[in-house]
Parts: C-alpha cells; structure tokens; sequence
C-alpha cells in the first residue's frame, strides 16, 4: 500500500479563505479543530466558539461521520479526490435559523492526525449566484443582441453567451414560415463551426420543434431513443441523445431554439429556467432584425424599380434640393448618384440638357398639387415635365417628385402620323380633281395640235396677221403638256406605288444612284462622299422607288449647296428606331454644306406643293413623293437643318418593310 500524503488542514482552510467560501476542520469524533473566518460568519459563531463544538451541532446530516468509515490508502498526495463526497444537508445557525448547504468534504491531515474538511455552501447563495449568472447573461445578451439587425450577428452572440451556463454539442435557429408552414433551418451552430443554412426546411409535423410552434411551449427530449415525435429519433443517427427546444415568441410564433447533446438527459428544469428568460430578449431581437430584412427587402426592390424606369426621376427634399435620382438622370446628365444629391432642379435641368425659365417647383409648393409644363431642350429636344408633390397626413409638403420624359421622338413620329394622313387625305383629293383636270387638258392638246397642223398651211402663212400665231400656238402647246407633267406627278403622289419588293443592298442602291448624279455633281464642283457602313443587313423593298427618293433628295441638296460644297452620304446598322421601334434596320443620312431651312418652315418641307424654289422651277411634290414612298416601305423621314449651316436626312428602313 502507498503511503498516504494529505493535504494539510491549514493550508486548505487558508486556501478557501481566499475563496471566501466558509470550511470547517473536524476529527474522526465530528469534533471541529478548525475553521476560516467565512464559516464564522456563515454560523454567527466567533472562531473560539466553534473550537471543539461538535459537528452535528451545525450540520444535522449524519453524512460527515461516514467519511471517516473509507480509508484514503489508495490514493497518493496528488491523487487525492478533493470532493470525495459531496451532499446537501439542513444547517442551522447561533441563532436556530436553518438553512440548506451543500456540504462537500475533503480528507486532509495535521501533524499526522487524519482529518476532514467541509466546504459549506448555501443552497440560497448558490441559487442567488446562479441567478445573478442569469441576468448578467440576459444584460449582456440584451446589450449586445439589440444592438444588431442581422440574424447572423444575433445568433453567433447568442450562442456564445449561452454556451457558458447550457452544456450542448449543437445549437440551431429554425424560423417559422407562416406562409409555407414549415420551419426554414437558418443557423447551426457546432463545435466545430457556425453555419448559416438558409433554404434548408424542415415540416412542422412529427418534430418536437413543429409541436413547439403549434403549442408555444418549451420541450424537452431527455431520451431521444424513446422520443415521442417520429422524426426526432433520426437524430440518434446523428449522435444526438437529448434535446431541449424554446419557442421564441413576441406578438406570434417566430421560430425555435434548439440545443442538442450526445448525453442522455443532459437537459432539465434547470435549463428551463435559464432559457426562457432570454428566450424573451432574443425574441424581441429577432422580430427587429426580420422586420429590418423585409424592410431591406423592400427597399431593394423599389431602388430597383427606381432604376428601372427608363424616364428620368428624381426627388428633392423641402428645401428643393436632390435627394435621390434614378439611373437614367444620371446617365444623361453623366453623374456618379452622389455627385446628384444636393443639387437644385434647375441644376439638374441643365445638366441633362432641357430649359425651364420658371422652375415648376414654386408653382407646385405654392399650389400643393401636380404641376406640368413643356420644355424645349438646349438641342431642340423636346421635354415633357411633371412636378409632383408630396403631403404628410397634417398637410404639410415634405418632399417633390419630378418626371421628365424626352419626347422628341413621339413629337416627331406624331408629326409624321399626321403628315401621313394629311397626306393620304391630299392624295385621293389630288387624284379626283387631277383627273376631272385631265380630261379637258387633252381635249384642249388635241385641238391645239390640229390648229399647229393648220397653221403649217402657206396659204395662212403669207397673211400678215397670221404671222405670229404657229409661235403662240407653240407656246400654248407646250404649257398643255407641261400642265399635263404636272398632272401626272399628281397622279403619282396619290397612288400607290406598285413596285417589286425584293432583297436589296442599300450601299450597292445607293451607289448605282451616285453613278446618275455624279455628271451633275461634277458640274456644278461638288464633292460627294460616301460613308457606308459595311456590316448593315440588306433589307426587303423597292429598289424603284428607293432609288427615286435617293435621287430627288441628293438633287434637292445639290440644288441649295454652292459651287464647291460637299454631300455625305452614310449608312448605319439600326437596331430600333422609326415607326416600328423594335424591329432592326438601316439607317441612311444625307448632309449637305448647303444654305440650310429656316426654322419657321422646316416642319412643312413634305408637305405637297410647298416649295423654296423659284416658280417654274419646281412642282413641290418631290419631298411629299420621298415621304410617301419612305412611309410605305414602314420607314420614318425627317430632316434637320440650320440657317447657313447645311441640311440632315435622317431616312430610317426596316429590314422587313411593310407593304401590300
């Protein structure tokens, strides 16, 4: 047998001084030897008093007297079980207050003599002790816990403060979806790691978390191997002994806590009692950081819808200054969307290029309701704005919302829808008085070609006053059928076409029309240059009548740009643009160096008989004609010009034209 170190009795008792925890050193006859200031005070005797006081007097357990009935020869000094026996038992004081203590007693030694030493605890101070674990742990949790808007956060600190009073191998949070009516597994929490596991679900039924929802009450599971629900017992498969699963509740059921252990009945009351409390300040906590996300949630949504809107809007808060703009604000006024915040509407105006002499923004506060205006843009675009404002429930104006749209486009396709149809109206108009014109023309170009004839006479001819008349009768001859060529331009501006639509190559089109022109632009010293675009798709239409179009327009330019003035001709890839907005396309533009239109008359150029020219010089239906025929083929013809600065064509083709 080993020779028996004890630990010395003075040096344990010094020892649990310094813990402040109250021990008493006793002999094989319950006689006490010895004891620390903390018991004095614990049993309201002075040290003297206890000094040879029997043991029982103060611990009325006979628990203490059996310690001495097993010998500690098998144990050497370091091998001493320091809590060889450990029991709760009633206590009483100097002056006869009982109490319950949980009394451990330790074997120890003094000058040879075996002794014992009992650690006395207050069940009361315990139970105060642990309580006091609780709220601190609450404190802290509701510090830390309400201070974060995000589940993740909340559960990482949660299960970190927990861990140090619940013993557990994994801890999870399961979310309840109301809607899908399942439990959505959001976090695990091991040993070895966290884990976030959004979209992973689980069914409410046949799991003790899924009774926990539909009841509101804990659950504990002490032996999963008898486990009520069917689906807790494929945690065993996992390794998972016993479980304990708090509902988190504020207002509604939001889900559950789990802990899980690998021992058998590692959880009970106990555990209860120190989770349901912060089961509370985690509930709170979680329905803020779910309202947070569904609020994030939201707010991405409506920034993206924000965003999306092709139109430009911006808000400006009540001292008219820009609080938020969409994408498409910034995109045409080519600002990073903090370089936007602070600037006034009229800045912004500016910036993306439209004019407004007097800011809506007065007009809208002052009247507290919609306002809209249009306004002409800094390159002849034309803007439709809208000033709306926004009222709290007491009345006041808080914030303006503005809206403006580039209508440039549907102001010019509108002004080619109602050219079209002035012109379709013209054209059957035209096409009636042109024939009831025609019928007298050719009876009055028969008879002056027979009087011609007649005039050819020598007896006629060596009359004096006949002399002159073969001459006037030619005169009246020609203007016939001048009127005729006029008539019959008429008649071709009213109807329809009739060519044979087939696939062409606009840059072989435009080029054979060069080839007819290129005479006169050599006589008259112009330069034609060509910019042609070789990657455009040929196009299905009427080569004819394009090329008549081609024709009167480079012949019109010709005719307006001086001696030594140049013509460009280019085409584009389109992928949207004219009267059929999502169809692609080809895109031609003539310019010229050339005198340029007057602002006030650019908007009637295709308008029938309207004309610049000289009289006799044209019968102004050449450019009604190009408009006609361009509208046929499905395609949009506009022009831009400045005074003294030359004219743009801008003839637009879908790759399928329309046509009958």
């Amino acid at each position: 047998m080993k020779t028996l170190h004890l630990p010395e009795a003075a040096g344990l008792l010094n020892a649990f001084d310094l813990l402040r925890m109250p021990a008493l050193v006793f002999d094989a006859a319950l006689k006490i030897v010895s004891c620390n200031e903390n018991a004095s005070s614990l049993f309201f005797y002075s040290n003297d008093q206890l000094s040879g006081t029997s043991l029982d007097v103060l611990i009325l357990s006979d628990r203490a007297a059996h310690t001495f009935d097993q010998p500690c020869s098998a144990q050497t000094s370091h091998e001493v079980d320091r809590t060889s026996d450990r029991f709760v038992s009633p206590c009483v004081r100097k002056d006869g207050i009982q109490f319950n203590a949980t009394i451990s007693i330790i074997p120890c030694s003094e000058a040879g003599r075996q002794l014992r030493l009992a650690v006395v605890q207050d069940v009361l101070i315990d139970q105060l002790h642990e309580k006091m674990k609780q709220i601190e742990l609450i404190n802290e949790l509701s510090g830390i816990v309400n201070s974060s808007l995000s589940i993740g956060t909340i559960f990482r600190i949660m299960v970190s403060e927990i861990r140090k009073l619940i013993d557990y191998d994994r801890a999870s949070l399961l979310l309840f979806d109301e809607k899908e009516d399942n439990l959505l597994i959001f976090a695990l929490d091991t040993e070895m790691q966290t884990i976030m596991s959004k979209g992973v679900r689980a069914p409410i039924e046949g799991t003790s978390a899924g009774w926990v929802v539909r009841n509101n009450k804990p659950w504990i599971n002490r032996d999963l191997s008898s486990a009520e629900f069917v689906l807790d017992k494929k945690l065993l498969r996992e390794g998972i002994s016993s479980t304990i699963s708090i509902p988190l509740y504020h207002d509604k059921i939001l889900g559950v806590f789990n802990f899980d252990s690998r021992k058998p009945g590692n959880y009970s009351g106990r555990d209860l009692d120190i989770l349901l409390p912060v089961a509370k300040h985690i509930s709170i906590a979680l329905e803020n950081a779910l309202l947070f996300e569904e609020l994030s949630r939201d707010k991405k949504e409506w920034e993206k819808t924000f965003d999306a809107i092709t139109d430009m809007v911006w808000i400006e808060d009540s001292n008219r200054r820009v609080i938020r703009a969409n994408r498409a604000v910034l995109v045409r006024a080519e600002l990073r969307a903090a370089e936007a915040i602070g600037r006034s509407c009229r800045e912004l105006l500016e910036r993306v290029g439209a004019l407004d002499e007097e800011c809506l923004c007065a007009e809208t506060v002052a009247g507290k309701s919609p306002c809209f205006r249009e306004l002409k843009g800094m390159s002849g675009n034309i803007f439709h704005f809208w000033t709306y404002p926004l009222i709290d429930d007491e009345g006041r104006l808080y914030s303006l919302v503005h809206y403006l749209k580039d209508v440039t486009s549907q102001k010019r396709l509108e002004q080619q829808l109602i050219r079209s149809d002035k012109l379709a109206s013209l054209g059957t108009l035209v096409a009636g008085i042109a024939h009831e014109i025609n019928n007298p023309l050719g009876i009055i170009a028969g008879y002056s070609e027979a009087l011609l004839d007649r005039a050819k006479d020598e007896t006629l001819r060596v009359v004096p006053e006949f002399e002159d008349f073969p001459e006037y009768l030619q005169t009246i001859h020609n203007e016939i059928f001048r009127c005729k060529g006029i008539l019959r331009s008429l008649l071709d501006f009213a109807r329809p076409t009739g060519g044979t639509f087939r696939e062409i190559d606009m840059n072989e089109l435009i080029k054979e029309v060069i080839l007819l022109v290129n005479h006169r632009a050599k006589r008259l010293n112009h330069y034609i240059e060509l910019r042609l675009d070789r990657d455009i798709p040929k196009i299905f239409a009427d080569p004819g009548n394009l090329r008549q179009v081609f024709m009167n327009i480079i012949i019109n330019s010709m005719y307006f740009t001086p001696e030594g003035g140049s013509i460009t001709i280019a085409t584009e890839r389109h992928e949207e643009g004219g009267l059929l907005q999502h169809d692609p396309g080809v895109g031609v533009t003539i310019s010229d160096t050339g005198s340029g239109i007057d602002p006030a008359i650019l908007g009637k150029i295709f308008d029938p008989f309207f004309t610049t020219k000289p009289v006799g010089e044209g019968t102004g239906l050449g450019l009604s004609i190009c408009h006609k025929i361009i509208d046929e083929h499905g395609g949009s013809i506009d022009a831009v010009s400045e005074v003294n600065e030359g004219t743009t064509f801008i003839i637009w083709l879908p790759v399928r034209a329309i046509h009958d």
